[in-house]
């Protein structure tokens, strides 16, 4: 049977200050528990009214104890909650806590928490339970311990982990004010029924270490090769052996010169991305700024508990400096400087390109009057590449030609010019 809120006159008083905005404290930064399950029966009894019980009361603002209305009527109240279990993985299962928020005090308003002395104990499933018919109580009480502010906590890995091993798919709890306490005011406590959860923890396995390094992008494995003149993304693919429930993973990352391993730098944390077991971390390192030489760099994967080994080395190559040699330019249908206009507009010829043996030259570009408009491989590094181009008008024109190396580092351009028909 349910019954409307229950009242009382200092408990009024308290609840109309929270509502007027005092902000709740922040708990401490801890990892985040793998489960966080939200009551699914929420009820209290009543001593005044021993054959009635409140069933999900407003606001979730639920007393425990013994206060005296403004009627003079004494209550004693108890609460009772159930949490679902099923979804828990129960080879897994480590820890679990109750959380049990209270309007005890606010740590900003200077305010003091009270006395508690809280219990919370298994029952049998509740089923129109009131004061007069409470359920059956199973296995012993636990004490709930407080922080300075408004947070209790009771330690139920023992009960939960006998209810899993029965194959139970949910527990029964009662909370209230332990023993004789029970009778006086100065215990009474309004939990919170809307932050009341019970948190659970499993047995974590560490990451597994990163594979499949890319840089650049996804399809650029690292083969130790690569050479670039401005930033870079450093890619790791991320996996963890625990998928049930899928852990959130994601990357760090360190880089540091090939001849200084100690100078190492991490990533900023603003550089790597997170994500499920496959995918990648990426992190970026600031080639923009690094002097030319050999670099290399690592990453780990972290699961918000535990980090994976390091990953294998990938090294890379900073090169800023342009090749030296300017490139030399051919062509039987397009001499360069003739005095008769030859070809035409759209009419192909054929061009060789030289690096004039400059070993640092592996590609050419090369375009019209000055544009970039294609690349193509030398034959071998300082060596050579035959295009067929065309250019797009009459008149006088340069086909302009750069060697590049490596990192995309262009030379002085080799301006070749034509006279088009």
């Amino acid at each position: 049977m349910r019954v409307a809120s229950l009242r009382w006159i200092g408990a009024t008083t308290l609840i109309a200050t929270v509502a007027l905005g005092v902000a709740a404290p922040a708990f401490a930064a801890t990892t985040e528990p793998h489960y966080r399950i939200s009551p699914s029966l929420e009820a209290y009894t009543d001593s005044a009214v021993p054959d009635v019980t409140e069933y999900y009361p407003s606001g979730g603002e639920t007393p425990i104890g013994t206060r005296v209305d403004q009627d003079g009527v004494t209550h004693t109240t108890r609460a009772y909650v159930s949490f679902d279990l099923g979804s828990i993985n129960k080879s897994r299962f480590q820890q679990a806590i109750v959380v049990l928020p209270d309007y005890g005090k606010s740590c900003e308003d200077g305010s003091t928490p009270g006395e508690r002395d809280v219990t919370v104990r298994q029952t049998q499933p509740f089923a129109d339970n009131t004061w007069a018919n409470p359920p059956a109580l199973t296995g012993a009480a636990v004490r709930a311990t407080a922080d300075a502010c408004q947070t209790a906590t009771a330690d139920l890995t023992t009960m939960v982990s006998r209810a899993l091993k029965r194959g139970e798919s949910s527990i029964f709890v009662e909370i209230r004010v332990r023993g004789a306490r029970e009778a006086k005011a100065k215990f009474a406590r309004w939990l919170r029924f809307n932050d009341t959860r019970l948190e659970v923890n499993l047995v974590n396995r560490a990451p597994d270490k990163p594979v499949d390094l890319k840089i650049n992008d996804q399809d650029n494995t690292c083969t130790g090769d690569f050479v670039t003149n401005t930033d870079l993304s450093a890619y790791a693919r991320m996996s963890d052996p625990d998928t049930s429930p899928w852990d959130s993973l994601s990357s760090e990352f360190q880089w540091w010169p090939a001849a200084d391993p100690s100078d190492v730098h991490s990533m900023p944390a603003g550089g790597t991305s997170s994500g499920w077991d496959g995918q990648f971390g990426i992190g970026s390192i600031p080639g923009r700024t690094l002097a030319d030489g050999g670099y290399a760099w690592r990453a780990r994967t972290f699961d918000t508990r535990e980090y994976s080994a390091w990953s294998d080395v990938c090294s890379f190559t900073i090169d800023r400096t342009p090749p030296a040699t300017v490139p030399t330019v051919g062509s039987p249908e397009y001499p360069e400087n003739s005095a008769a206009p030859v070809g035409g507009a759209y009419r192909s010829g054929t061009f060789l390109f030289t690096a004039n043996g400059d070993p640092t030259v592996v590609r050419f570009a090369y375009g019209q009057d000055g544009y970039i408009q294609n690349t193509v491989a030398a034959d071998q590094a300082g060596g050579a590449a035959v295009v067929t181009w065309y250019p797009t008008a009459s008149g006088k024109h340069t086909l302009t030609v750069w060697g590049l190396d490596a990192a995309g580092n262009r030379s002085e351009p080799r301006q070749y010019a034509i006279n088009v028909a």
